[in-house]
């Protein structure tokens, strides 16, 4: 409905009637230089005066021709059949034109000219007017035949931005239930080892589960915010781990301010503790540094101890990750994990 009615009810309308009008003057102007010029070589106001009631005439065959074309939704159809109905219209329309032209000798000359109406002579007078009525169409349907490519374009891309913000909405909510499931984990080891730290670690679980159901409506978020959340999360995990986890910021001033997708740096930050420090006998440090780089990139690293394992790159919170990047950045955004001596690099970098 949408690509039938789209020049019907745009403000094209008044385009339209400029169009119609400009080109059957233009008409009038064309036949009578060829009429004063190259055929009787000399001006003549009645010849004026039939031309422009002919224009009149044209404009209001072809606004009911127009009519019709928009009543039997012309438009709808297949590009075959468009042009094939183009072609056959411009011959019936160019006929009924000749046959109108007539009205006005009728009228003002008060006789009928059967020279006229003779079969080579109909023919003669109806090709003649193809060479308007067949612009006319042409034009006409060109126009509407780009109007509609252009709307079934723009309606496939907003059908594709909503898949795509459905999609990373889905995996908002999907996050959610893992990082519980995680800090959960957490909380129920340090029950057992440090009863008295476990009241302060649901608190600020409390803030945490605050900050993952808000992000869920959220595209970006500053990075300090993400950085916030980051610290809370980490401090319950040295509730858990205590020196065995030590942590440590490079921060840039500059970037503080710039948006992120929420929960990056956390997802990162839950991955490092989770397949660096839980796995480590020894004290373990996880530095986190977030810097602008060149084409004004925001770098996200995040390094802790451990061997890179590449099966650990398949888990669900960095998978998730992955996709939140393609869905917002769409392959703008670089992430990807490597060994760096005896520590593991997670880099991340977006526009």
């Amino acid at each position: 409905m949408a690509v039938r009615r789209a020049f019907l009810f745009s403000s094209d309308r008044s385009t339209y009637w400029l169009c119609q009008v400009f080109g059957w003057l233009s008409m009038v102007v064309i036949e009578m230089i060829n009429y004063s010029f190259f055929i009787v070589k000399s001006f003549s106001v009645q010849v004026l005066y039939f031309f422009l009631v002919y224009a009149i005439e044209g404009i209001i065959l072809m606004e009911i021709y127009r009519r019709v074309i928009l009543r039997y939704h012309l438009f709808d159809s297949s590009i075959s059949y468009i042009w094939l109905y183009a072609f056959i219209s411009t011959l019936i329309v160019s006929f009924i034109m000749t046959c109108i032209t007539q009205i006005p000798l009728i009228v003002f000359i008060r006789r009928i000219d059967w020279n006229e109406w003779t079969l080579i002579s109909m023919v003669g007078n109806t090709i003649n007017w193809m060479r308007y009525i067949g612009v006319w169409i042409i034009i006409y349907f060109m126009y509407n035949i780009i109007q509609q490519k252009n709307t079934i374009q723009s309606e496939k891309l907003r059908a594709e931005n909503l898949a795509k913000t459905t999609e990373l909405e889905l995996l908002k909510l999907q996050l959610n239930p893992h990082f519980l499931f995680n800090a959960l984990n957490s909380i129920k080891a340090l029950v057992t080892i440090n009863p008295e730290q476990s009241r302060e670690a649901i608190v600020q679980l409390s803030e945490l589960l605050r900050f993952t159901l808000q992000y869920g409506r959220e595209l970006l978020i500053p990075v300090h915010h993400e950085l916030a959340e980051v610290a809370r999360y980490l401090e319950l995990e040295q509730m858990r781990f205590g020196k065995k986890l030590q942590v440590e910021y490079d921060i840039a001033d500059a970037v503080r301010q710039r948006l992120i997708p929420p929960a990056s740096l956390l997802t990162l930050a839950e991955n490092a503790v989770k397949h660096g420090i839980a796995k480590q006998t020894d004290p373990g440090m996880i530095r986190i540094s977030i810097t602008e780089e060149a084409n004004e990139l925001v770098k996200i690293q995040v390094i802790n101890p451990g061997i890179y394992d590449v099966s650990n790159h398949r888990g669900i919170g960095l998978q998730h990750l992955a996709k939140r990047l393609e869905e917002v950045y769409q392959g703008r955004a670089i992430f990807h994990i490597h060994q760096q001596g005896s520590q593991v690099s997670a880099i991340l970098c977006i526009p």
